[in-house]
């Protein structure tokens, strides 16, 4: 499952809307403004606005501004602002009124001991009443909270649906939709703005939560699930639900930063940079739930930056407590796809004085491009039965992973569970989704849609429609076609078996032909899963035994760590053409093994024939005049693999935890691997060990964007020829390829220890944000620096020692300097393209390299 899973289902879930949007543009009623006190003439910021008897409506941003809609007739406007007298307008039914400048007359309202004048002042933190609430508020979240019991546990609810937004019934008026009549009978009304919706995805689940103060643990046991929608049979098992998960993480108000939707925004309550990064503004005295509190609003200083605006309910009985939660984002926050957001959290005081979350509610409106279909998502959870003193407390922390999640089989529950379990009941359109999907299926245009979208989201074929019949895969699609300097233009065609043909033992293969080398190639695996599997053998956790056997054609210095080297989209290359490859004939056996605290290891024993090909010569020189050249060579080798990632989540791809569509990149990963080749035993030539040893961290500074670090050595303990030394990882197609280096050649340089660093900086519009008109285009910088520096010893330079293979031409030692790399570009280019420009630094005076050039990468990125 990867990023093109949220890409193709927005299509999908939008394809139902897209005949219809002129239609109801002619029928809206909408309204753009500017609200401005009648003295000053100043835009005010926070005025309430709502279409008279109705829940339709917002509030103006910094500058004033605001913008309304509705398909419901409603025609009159109520406007409304602590400190000014009400007002309210009427509008022409049916029509756009633009550029409407409302002025609202001021007044003096006394709130306990704080006076708001209507004279707007320049923000000041000093003095500021405001201010110093928050920072009593901050100076106590952490005493008021749950949190400060030495453990707690409680039941958890979540239900999230995916609608159309503003779902028009005119469907007879369109040639495309007219087939879908029927889903008038299923339309609803969002809670968000109270316009109609159409509800196509449901998930429902059900979760313990355990907490523990010391040491500081959280395990979740998922006891039940329940999903529903068309998007049922596009999530993999679960990879599309765990990317929803990521994007959708809880809020944590108390933390300094909140995670959501991929990206870090500061929190309002955060005790570093809150009172600099927000203004705050004293609205009210209000009773929220029974408790009289203090309304504090709060908006960023840079409307760009990622924060949010909203309201804080403290509560004025000196414990300063925070009762309500509303947040919402900018309008013009550097934020793609959002249209409009807003979290809702609840909090409720227990019997002891501390406060305890009790509903979480996010209401998001996603949207392409301007102009389109919008789907609305809604999340909520409800939290119950709140408890102290875990029994068998020792027994749960022990657990290994922070989340415990069984097999789907065994998650699923009868609908009487879900009727008495439920903390809210389903609205009635929610219990209708199966009867929608059921007659959607019956529309042969609809069919068609969904299956070309399984095909493209999974990159592979069923033979069977029928999923949980389904028992063998062709695929993946993206390698069918590429090509390279040895076979010119090469096929692939490749299948796997599935776990309805056997829950643990699953096969798969590939056969590849060059039409300019003429050789046939292949994969056989065959894998045995100690752990019974849904569908495929990399649904984690991984416990699996596997035997390879295969013969294909690769480039020396070059490996794709994130994809496959048959991919399509890496078939472009740039600067030097490279011809030294080799033909590798290799059989594996394997064995890997995952653990749910991130932990996992991986051992393997393999042969390997390696076969020279296109320019690649293996020479060996016996010594000053005598030269013997070997058309292969063979390595008899084992070697293992540890690799611990704390924190990590489960991930159910194909192509395992470390795929590039896997949306959870914050663990930190280290790696430790040591390879013993063997002279003499089946046929090995050579005797060799290799340890190499690496850790990489995505690293967020806040709201100001994140790094991508990683750093990496190794040694070589042996004598050995060129192919078994250290050769920086290069990339030479046009598409930015993570840990590698885009312009240094393939096997440019040779080495047997090394110690290598990259660091790729996501500034998400830091700079471009606060530059007049720039910041209009939402563009965001990139920023990356790499490099790499080795040594060899006299034991392995072909020119100090007899009995090694000659270096290819262009190959070299090490200097006394790294060889280093650097980019700048531009990112988030019609919301989806990255732009980068490289450059190198050193060993300018290597012969056949690029200097600079651009690169390019697509990213779906909030």
């Amino acid at each position: 499952m990867n990023k093109a899973v949220i890409r193709t289902l927005f299509a999908v879930l939008l394809l139902i809307g897209l005949g219809r949007q002129a239609a109801y543009a002619q029928h809206a009623t909408s309204v753009a403004g500017m609200v401005v006190d009648s003295i000053t003439g100043e835009p005010l910021p926070f005025v309430t606005i709502v279409f008279e008897g109705s829940t339709i409506g917002g509030v103006t941003d910094m500058d004033g501004n605001f913008q309304l809609k509705n398909d419901r007739g409603l025609t009159r406007l109520k406007i409304s602002y602590v400190g000014y007298d009400p007002k309210t307008v009427t509008l022409t039914a049916g029509h756009a009124t633009t550029d409407l400048r409302i002025r609202l007359a001021p007044s003096t309202i006394q709130l306990s001991e704080i006076v708001i004048r209507p004279k707007r002042e320049r923000y000041t933190r000093k003095n500021n009443p405001a201010v110093e609430l928050m920072k009593r508020v901050v100076a106590r979240k952490d005493s008021n909270r749950i949190t400060q019991l030495d453990d707690y546990s409680t039941e958890c609810y979540e239900k999230m649906t995916l609608s159309l937004d503003k779902f028009d019934t005119r469907l007879e008026k369109s040639k495309v939709l007219k087939r879908f009549k029927f889903l008038k009978n299923y339309l609803d009304t969002s809670e968000f703005d109270g316009r109609p919706i159409l509800t196509l995805s449901l998930r429902e689940k059900i979760s313990d939560i355990y907490y523990r103060r010391e040491p500081r643990s959280e395990k979740v046991v998922v006891r039940a699930t329940r999903q529903q929608g068309i998007d049922q049979s596009l999530d993999e098992y679960g990879t599309l639900t765990a990317n929803l998960d990521e994007i959708f993480q809880g809020v944590d108000i108390f933390d300094n930063n909140i995670t959501f939707l991929l990206n870090r925004f500061v929190s309002p309550l955060s005790s570093t940079l809150a009172n600099t990064f927000y203004h705050y503004y004293i609205m009210d005295t209000v009773d929220v739930g029974g408790e009289p509190c203090t309304d504090l609003a709060f908006v960023p200083v840079n409307a760009q930056s990622y924060g949010f605006t909203g309201r804080l309910y403290v509560t004025t009985d000196g414990t300063y407590s925070v009762k309500k939660v509303l947040l919402n984002v900018p309008r013009h926050i550097n934020l793609n796809f959002v249209r409009e957001l807003r979290v809702e959290q609840q909090f409720r005081r227990r019997t002891d004085g501390l406060w305890e979350l009790d509903t979480d509610n996010t209401y998001v409106l996603f949207q392409l491009f301007d102009g389109g279909q919008q789907m609305y998502a809604h999340q909520l959870r409800s939290y119950s039965d709140y408890r102290t003193n875990i029994a068998s407390a020792d027994s749960i922390f022990a657990l290994s992973g922070r989340v415990q999640t069984p097999l789907s089989r065994y998650l699923a529950q009868p609908d009487s569970f879900w009727a008495n379990r439920r903390h809210t009941p389903l609205r009635e359109r929610e219990s209708g989704i199966e009867s929608l999907l059921n007659q959607l299926k019956e529309v042969t245009a609809f069919k068609v849609l969904l299956k070309t979208a399984e095909i493209l989201i999974s990159g592979y074929i069923p033979i069977n429609d029928v999923h949980e019949k389904n028992k063998l895969d062709f695929g993946p699609m993206n390698t069918v076609f590429s090509a390279n300097n040895i076979e010119g233009f090469r096929i692939r065609a490749g299948a796997m078996t599935t776990a309805n043909l056997h829950p643990h033992l699953f096969l798969g293969g590939y056969g590849a032909f060059g039409l300019n080398d003429r050789r046939w190639k292949y994969s056989a695996t065959a894998t045995w899963a100690f752990n019974e599997k849904e569908y495929h053998e990399k649904e984690s956790p991984v416990n699996n035994l596997s035997l390879q056997h295969e013969y294909d054609l690769y480039t020396p210095g070059q490996d794709f760590l994130f994809t496959s080297k048959d991919n399509v989209f890496v078939a472009w290359k740039v600067g030097h053409p490279n011809r030294n490859m080799n033909y590798l004939r290799k059989t594996r056996l394997q064995y890997e093994r995952e653990w749910r605290n991130g932990f996992s290891v991986k051992t393997w024993a393999q042969v390997m024939n390696n076969e020279a090909a296109g320019t690649l010569r293996y020479i060996v020189r016996n010594s000053a005049d005598d030269f013997t050249r070997l058309q292969d060579y063979n390595t008899t080798e084992w070697g293992f693999q540890l690799r611990f990632a704390p924190g990590e989540r489960a991930y159910n791809s194909r192509l395992g935890k470390s795929s590039v569509f896997n949306l959870s990149k914050d663990a930190p990963v280290f790696r430790l691997s040591h390879q013993v080749g063997f002279r003499g035993i089946l046929g090995g030539d050579y005797r060799y060990n290799r340890t190499e040893a690496g850790v990489s961290k995505r690293i967020w500074l806040s709201s100001f964007g994140h790094i991508d670090a990683s750093l990496r050595g190794g040694i070589v303990w042996d004598k050995v020829p060129f192919p078994l030394l250290i050769t920086p990882n290069t990339n030479q197609s046009v598409t930015i390829q993570p840990e590698a280096f885009h312009l240094m050649n393939p096997m440019e340089f040779m080495a047997d220890r090394y110690v290598s660093f990259d660091a790729r900086y996501h500034l998400k519009g830091w700079i471009l944000n606060r530059i007049p008109l720039i910041n209009l285009l939402g563009l965001r910088e990139v920023a990356s620096v790499s490099g790499v520096w080795g040594s060899l010893s006299d034991r392995n330079n072909p020119d100090k020692t007899d009995g090694l293979m000659l270096f290819p031409d262009g190959s070299h030692a090490f200097g006394t300097s790294p060889y280093m790399e650097f980019s700048v570009g531009l990112e988030n280019i019609f919301r989806v393209l990255e732009v980068s420009y490289y450059r190198r630094l050193t060993y300018l005076n290597h012969s056949d390299i690029q200097r600079h050039g651009f690169r390019i990468a697509l990213h779906f990125d909030f």
